[in-house]
């Protein structure tokens, strides 16, 4: 009787082979866990075997369309989320079910590559860094979660409602703090944990990865003003203009302190103060004229 549903989007990802490996490895799909895959797989990485079950889809989704999609389709009450870009480490599984017995959501935590293309590994450090293992486990926490590792049960989806599929960006940050609105507490396990692949390699891609986020941030603020804390620099476009190359370095600099695990990752630091420049200078430009944005800084984005 399957009582876990593993739940992946999947847009073309050319690391999902890798994906569905490291399932295997830790025993899914099995006589209890299903693998469920929604997107598109043109390379026809994806097995067609029934091991997987994988719903295909017409037309490209996002990432929150393809999860609903996906837990509609899933069966378990224990739902494991994880992306085509992630691969699960040992022991995550058994760690995530675990935490399912205890808490209705459960937030693990995020590694990645420390070699290769220094961009790469900038933009990790700038995406995830509030998920790294350096975090204490919380059995409470109000700190930030992520879909690429999230652990949901069916009772706590239903309660909260699925993802909003009008956000192109932090729909999961959004579910979150919907869930917390509702009662529900979260729990943040740094022993559950995905390494993330080393997915943009160059300064470009770096670039238009944080462009993107920064687009799309007034969409989610209008929504979550509470989710921001105050300060004077966010009181307007100027003020931000004017304070951002500052807060960039600011913000890269805070993000080593808190996190010792970075020690060997120093030679990223110029890029993760080019992502928050970038991410800074692209809220300025699309900053809203019919009104302001909530004051405060969006921890990672």
């Amino acid at each position: 009787m399957i009582d876990t549903s593993i739940i992946v989007p999947s847009l073309d990802s050319p690391w999902i082979e890798r994906t569905l490996a490291g399932l295997r490895r830790e025993g899914a799909p099995g006589d209890s866990v299903e693998v469920v895959v929604v997107g598109r797989d043109s390379a026809a990485q994806i097995p067609r075997d029934g091991s997987v079950r994988f719903f295909p889809t017409e037309q490209p989704l996002n990432p929150a369309a393809a999860r609903n999609l996906a837990i509609a389709k899933a069966r378990g009450d224990k739902l494991i989320l994880i992306d085509a870009d992630c691969r699960p480490l040992t022991g995550w599984l058994d760690r995530q079910r675990a935490n399912l017995e205890h808490h209705p959501v459960a937030g693990g935590a995020v590694t990645f590559p420390r070699q290769g293309s220094r961009w790469a590994l900038a933009d990790n450090i700038a995406s995830f860094h509030g998920l790294l293992a350096d975090r204490p486990a919380d059995s409470a926490t109000e700190g930030p979660l992520g879909t690429l590792n999230l652990a949901i049960q069916r009772a706590a989806w239903e309660r909260v409602g699925g993802f909003d599929e009008a956000l192109t960006t932090s729909e999961d940050f959004d579910w979150v703090l919907r869930c917390r609105r509702a009662g529900l507490t979260t729990a943040f396990d740094p022993t559950a944990v995905v390494e993330h692949a080393a997915v943009r390699e160059s300064r470009q891609d770096l670039e238009r990865h944080a462009t993107w986020y920064g687009r799309n941030f007034h969409d989610f603020a209008r929504r979550h003003p509470q989710a921001f804390g105050t300060g004077p620099t966010w009181s307007s476009r100027r003020a931000l203009a004017l304070t951002a190359p500052l807060k960039a370095y600011a913000a890269a600099y805070d993000i080593y302190r808190r996190n010792p695990s970075l020690r060997d990752a120093r030679r990223a630091f110029g890029g993760v103060v080019h992502f928050k420049r970038v991410w800074y200078r692209t809220v300025v430009a699309t900053w809203p004229d019919h009104q302001p944005p909530p004051a405060g800084d969006s921890d990672g984005r």
